[in-house]
């Protein structure tokens, strides 16, 4: 058994050797179609960094051949293989910008996306990434509507939906969970506007009914710590949300809790007319 593996990690290491031997001599060599040929041969090895080195070195020499689409289309995959995706997104886009009639060209734009949705961040991050995806991937299939592509980048692009809904969401809640601190008063309006912006942009989103419940309570927080000349506005606008909230949710599992919210507002309102 321990034999068997000194051989398996001895012929390991000799093929390491081999093709790092391989590359020193490549790399020593003016031979441009020994470089091209080494360059494929190690790309087809699964040899990624080793065939960029070459692919790099040969691009300018054989810029305008017949070659040329492959060393850049070969490049391209060899940096996506390598994980290094914004390279390969950069890659992709020069090629089917170049070469924009090869018959490689649909595959170059869909990858060039591909490239930007495989180096978006999850939900919690920052989705500027993400956002080039979809407009990127979306430019993608308005171009090529028949493209075989077509469904892998509708998928693509309604999962990264998700993803910004879900981090919307995630920072309108985090906003709501401000409001319930020492220092609530100081974040009453911005949760409110969250909800409301998140609405607007996600106006279908299962979130939205659990958001309108939280607008109710927001918003009657903001009436409750205003100064008397606002409050009037302010309750009623509470209860403007919960007319809402009633029209689209009537059988919310929030209703009760809404419900009292609307009772206080309206005992509120009657004070605050019976004192003026």
């Amino acid at each position: 058994m321990k034999k068997s593996l000194w051989i398996v990690v001895l012929v390991a290491a000799l093929f390491a050797s081999g093709c790092s031997s391989r590359l020193a001599q490549l790399e020593r060599t003016n031979d441009f179609d020994e470089l091209y040929k080494g360059a494929i041969t190690f790309y087809e090895q699964g040899k990624y960094g080793r065939a960029k080195i070459l692919f790099e070195r040969i691009e300018p020499f054989f810029r305008g051949t017949a070659e040329a689409e492959k060393v850049r289309f070969y490049w391209a995959y060899a940096e996506y293989y390598s994980h290094y995706y914004v390279l390969s997104a950069h890659h992709f886009k020069d090629f089917f910008q170049t070469y924009g009639r090869s018959p490689l060209a649909e595959e170059a734009e869909f990858m060039h996306a591909f490239s930007l949705y495989k180096n978006s961040p999850d939900e919690n991050l920052d989705q500027t990434t993400s956002q080039e995806a979809v407009v990127a991937m979306q430019n993608f299939l308005n171009r090529r509507p028949a493209t075989k592509y077509f469904q892998q980048g509708t998928d693509i692009i309604d999962e990264l939906q998700v993803r910004f809904e879900t981090k919307a969401y995630n920072t309108a809640k985090l906003y709501h969970k401000l409001t319930l601190g020492l220092s609530y008063r100081n974040y009453l309006e911005a949760a409110l506007e969250s909800f409301d912006s998140f609405k607007k942009d996600f106006p279908d989103s299962k979130f939205n009914e659990e958001l309108l419940f939280l607008s109710v309570e927001t918003s009657y927080k903001i009436a409750e710590n205003s100064l008397s000349r606002l409050q009037t506005e302010r309750y009623s606008k509470a209860i403007d949300f919960y007319n809402d909230f009633v029209s689209k949710y009537p059988k919310s599992e929030y209703m009760s809790q809404a419900t009292e919210l609307f009772e206080k507002s309206q005992l509120e309102l009657k004070a605050l007319k019976s004192t003026n």
